[in-house]
């Protein structure tokens, strides 16, 4: 029977089975990944992975939660704030398309949250946490191009719906570039 690795910090370990689950999930889906394959991985026994995410939907959310705000945080954040004056615009197009076309690599998990919220509170509640971290995320890229306070939350849901769109529908890179390159130009052209 594989070690528990004694002596290693608590956050240490759970960082490590989470990365190992990310992986795998993005490797072999949600229904390809079983909790003893994780531990198979990281080398600990199967209970030892338990301990740290009571159940394989908590792993899953866990993991995805992670992947989504860091790609968020270096796809809005950082590269709209490089943007120069002038240029927020054309920058918000190149960072939705890009958060599309990587969205549709994971798009067998995205597809397994939606399938799966409606059977697991615990995804259920990771679906409506990705939509306020969209929500966040695209509500501060979006003033940063000058749409009015007033028209803000509209055109966050706007693009919000749309992205979600393109990936679950597994649009092509260039139908998903002229598609947000429309709605960019339009939902954040002066009134």
């Amino acid at each position: 029977m594989p070690a528990t690795r004694h002596g290693r910090p608590r956050p240490e370990k759970a960082a490590d089975l989470l990365a190992i689950a990310q992986r795998l999930f993005l490797e072999r889906g949600y229904n390809g990944t079983t909790m003893a394959a994780i531990a198979d991985e990281a080398g600990v026994a199967s209970n030892v992975v338990h301990w740290y995410f009571p159940s394989k939907d908590e792993l899953f959310a866990k993991a995805l939660e992670e992947l989504q705000i860091r790609g968020l945080d270096e796809l809005l954040d950082r590269q709209l704030a490089r943007a120069t004056p002038g240029e927020e615009k054309k920058t918000l197009e190149e960072v939705l398309t890009r958060l599309v076309w990587d969205a549709l690599d994971s798009h067998h998990l995205i597809a397994t949250v939606h399938e799966r919220s409606s059977q697991s509170e615990v995804i259920d509640a990771l679906h409506e946490r990705a939509h306020r971290c969209y929500a966040h995320y695209l509500g501060r890229a979006v003033s940063r191009c000058g749409v009015p306070q007033a028209k803000r939350e509209l055109v966050v849901e706007v693009l919000a719906t749309a992205l979600e769109g393109l990936v679950m529908h597994r649009a092509s890179k260039r139908k998903a570039r002229r598609m947000i390159s429309f709605l960019v130009e339009r939902l954040t052209a002066e009134p």
